[in-house]
């Protein structure tokens, strides 16, 4: 017997997902086409399916079930991000060879860590501090923790195919002498068989036997996953899951409830600033290149410093006051330490690296989110400003308009400049007159001079690199006239178009798809609640929680 028979005995329960057992009866009722309740105004679901968890999820979950140790060890593929978020890259795209041999290995880390320290694993199944656990052991752990790994009850046949990995293992130990216990390495790979296992890696949302309108409802147990992840970034834990079984999420009511309750957790503060993370591209700001010798100032510190003004930002608009989340574009104030006030060229709290909340002067004309660092930096060149990069993000991510792509054919380098020189907002302009260029650019730069007033690390300015006056006004029919990043903001701050964006993105970031035409009514009516609700961010996740487009799946894809 050697270890790597072992391991491939581990790796055969990854080869292929056990379906989940469905939770309760699969009895639909049948409705006339257009009678269905769920479906008579044209609703349509999105389809069902298999998303992996992404790599914040799955080290959170990590940590729910296994310990802050055994979280330490997780090292997850690095997600890869499709149409701009996560969790639609997981959606879509299949898992090469290198990544799993990455899941098997992290699984091995995970593994070591939770049985060196069995105290989380102990809550579950407390017969693994027992000096001589018995071999019922590894059915207890297989059927106690499993139902956490895997997000429901086990089925016999998948315990007993982790306990034969279990003992397996264990005789292995025994026989190679393998040092410590010959239980803890049969722990150790029983763990590492579910840490591979698909049932844990993906989160099925398949839904039952579909309704005479094609509709599929989601289990308890789909249902209860598809709540935890979505609000709190992790798995759900024994105490939702037991609620799953005893069919507490059977209505909207209940799931809304549960979400509202739910939302009061301080995981659900942490998954929010992950969501914002990605969203705001905060967690790439870092790595964001300047030029050294025009900005030596440009330091990660720096870059982190904004990083926590954004995400301070956030945490006000949405756990302090509970207030419209399009806040976040027209808030007169900010949060700065010492370095990023000086940064900013206003004074200083004198607070030293400890950030505090200040008004942003009235000579700056900032205002929210746009006006920060981590917008204006990230959103930029090494050497300059790019009101392309600014005012495209601004429409896709805040706005969720789309912007086409350039066509193949085009050169996206500027024109040489004239002589004399021009400014950045004149060779836009000449780049304009190639009718290929002008259809995005018609858009896209309108909105991103809007911020010519900040140069490309976010410093204020009043004239441009080469002397001249800046000029930050601009007019879209679609969003007004404005006269700088301020009065921009302004007109975000009122637009509904940019509210409804916030429920797209948590769709589109959250769930793992973009919106579907079918789902386009419940959208309609999310944005009328949200704006009944004064666009509470907390509001309109209990509404998105308990809404059809969250309950409801199509064939699965």
């Amino acid at each position: 017997m050697s270890r790597l028979k072992l391991v491939a005995a581990v790796a055969s329960l990854f080869a292929a997902a056990v379906a989940a057992p469905a939770c309760g009866s699969d009895d639909k009722p049948t409705f006339p086409d257009d009678e269905d309740p769920i479906t008579k105004d044209g609703f349509e679901p999105a389809p069902g399916g298999m998303r992996r968890m992404l790599a914040t999820e799955y080290v959170r979950t990590v940590e729910l079930l296994l310990g802050a140790q055994a979280s330490v060890a997780a090292q997850p593929p690095v997600d890869v991000a499709q149409e701009g978020f996560d969790a639609i890259g997981n959606s879509i795209l299949s898992l090469s060879a290198e990544p799993v041999e990455l899941y098997e290995r992290s699984a091995e880390a995970v593994a070591q860590a939770a049985i060196t320290d069995k105290g989380r694993l102990a809550i579950e199944a407390p017969c693994v501090l027992d000096v001589m656990p018995s071999s019922g052991c590894y059915e207890e752990v297989a059927t106690n923790l499993g139902r956490l790994f895997y997000r429901r009850p086990l089925e016999q046949v998948e315990i007993d195919e982790l306990v034969d990995v279990a003992t397996f293992a264990e005789g292995w130990a025994n026989m190679e002498g393998v040092s410590g216990p010959a239980f803890d390495q049969g722990l150790k790979y029983e763990l590492m068989a579910m840490l591979q296992a698909p049932s844990f890696i993906y989160i099925p949302e398949l839904g039952g036997e579909p309704s005479s309108s094609g509709v599929r409802e989601l289990n308890q147990y789909e249902l209860a996953s598809r709540l935890s992840f979505f609000l709190l970034g992790h798995g759900p834990d024994a105490e939702l899951l037991d609620l799953a079984e005893a069919g507490g999420l059977a209505t909207d009511e209940d799931v809304a409830a549960l979400a509202t309750e739910m939302l009061d957790r301080g995981d659900a503060k942490v998954a929010l600033e992950i969501f914002y993370d990605e969203l705001f591209r905060l967690r790439y700001l870092a790595d964001t290149p300047k030029n050294a010798t025009d900005f030596p100032e440009w330091s990660p510190e720096l870059a982190e410093a904004m990083r926590q003004e954004t995400l301070l930002l956030i945490d006000d608009v949405v756990w302090g006051e509970d207030a419209d989340i399009r806040t976040l574009y027209n808030a007169d104030y900010t949060f700065v330490n010492d370095q990023l006030a000086m940064h900013y060229g206003i004074t200083p709290p004198g607070s030293g690296a400890q950030f505090e909340k200040v008004s942003w002067p009235a000579t700056q004309n900032r205002a929210g989110y746009t006006s920060q660092g981590s917008f204006l930096a990230h959103q930029s060149g090494p050497l300059r400003n790019s009101p392309t990069k600014r005012g495209k993000f601004v429409l896709q991510f805040l706005m969720c308009r789309v912007v086409p792509p350039p066509p193949a054919e085009v050169v996206p380098e500027l024109p040489e400049p004239p002589p004399g020189g021009a400014t950045l907002q004149e060779l836009l302009e000449l780049h304009m007159e190639d009718p290929a260029c002008a259809s995005c650019h018609a858009l896209t730069d309108p909105v991103g001079f809007a911020f010519e007033h900040f140069d490309t690390i976010g410093r204020f300015r009043t004239e441009d690199e080469s002397g001249i006056p800046v000029d930050g006004s601009g007019e879209l029919e679609f969003l007004g006239q404005w006269s700088d990043a301020k009065e921009l903001g302004e007109l975000l701050a009122t637009n509904d178009e940019a509210g409804l964006c916030v429920i797209k993105n948590l769709v589109r970031g959250k769930l793992g798809h973009t919106e579907t035409d079918g789902e386009e009514p419940a959208i309609d009516e999310l944005g009328t609640s949200a704006a009944e609700r004064g666009y509470s961010l907390k509001s309109v996740l209990v509404e998105v929680a308990s809404n059809r487009l969250f309950r409801y799946v199509g064939a699965p894809r």
